[in-house]
């Protein structure tokens, strides 16, 4: 079976180890970024909606409305994601509680580490690239590169334009929902040296893999932080 890998999420290390816990290890905080998996999980879950949707609108020869609503419907059904869980290796990835059943033993429990997967996505590698591991997930021998992001559905209204802060009001967030907005990657490349007490880190900020931003700091988030911040300036956003 050929089962395109889930996309690499590089440079953040908060985010993957968020989706492979269960919400059993969750100690109630939220990311200062992305919330909870619990955010990311119903993210992702509108995305796959409208990704297996555009997908099959854009088909040729055109599919009817039934026939794309029927599709959409049973794109992935539980044994199918199951298969894939299985490929991905994610069962000695998952962390749970113990007594839990296994990830791959509860549909709801699989459901939601795709919703959230996706959901990440989105945020950091863009809608884009979203589309396309999708679209190759649930039809593997279409050409993936001739389907393109869809446009806004009807009735939802245009981005508000962004204002241009000072630097020290650029946050996370800004920067990782500016870049969704104009469709482009960011990923946070992290290394740490130094004695584990007193580690120091240097994190990379780089939009569509070149680097826009570097930040060093005690610990990675605030390295990240000024990573970010610095893309930012750089971008002219």
């Amino acid at each position: 079976m050929n089962v395109p890998a889930p996309p690499k999420i590089e440079g953040d290390v908060d985010i993957l180890f968020d989706i492979y816990s269960h919400e059993s290890l969750n100690y109630g905080g939220m990311n200062n970024e992305y919330g909870d998996t619990n955010r990311l999980a119903e993210l992702g879950a509108r995305a796959l909606e409208m990704y297996i949707t555009a997908h099959m609108f854009l088909k040729r020869p055109m599919l009817t409305g039934d026939e794309i609503s029927a599709h959409a419907k049973s794109a992935i059904p539980d044994n199918t994601l199951r298969d894939w869980l299985t490929i991905w290796n994610v069962k000695t990835k998952f962390r749970s509680a113990p007594g839990l059943p296994d990830i791959l033993d509860s549909p709801p429990d699989m459901r939601k580490f795709l919703h959230a997967y996706i959901g990440a996505v989105y945020i950091r590698n863009g809608p884009q690239h979203a589309q396309a591991w999708i679209s190759a997930l649930v039809d593997p021998n279409a050409d993936v590169n001739s389907f393109g992001t869809p446009p806004p559905p009807l009735g939802m209204p245009p981005p508000v334009p962004l204002q241009n802060p000072g630097s020290a009001n650029v946050t996370l967030a800004l920067v990782n929902q500016t870049a969704a907005i104009k469709r482009v990657a960011v990923t946070y490349p992290a290394e740490q040296v130094g004695p584990p007490h007193a580690p120091t880190w240097t994190v990379r900020c780089c939009i569509d893999n070149v680097e826009k931003g570097r930040g060093t700091g005690k610990n990675q988030k605030l390295a990240k932080e000024e990573a970010a911040r610095q893309a930012f300036q750089a971008m002219r956003w």
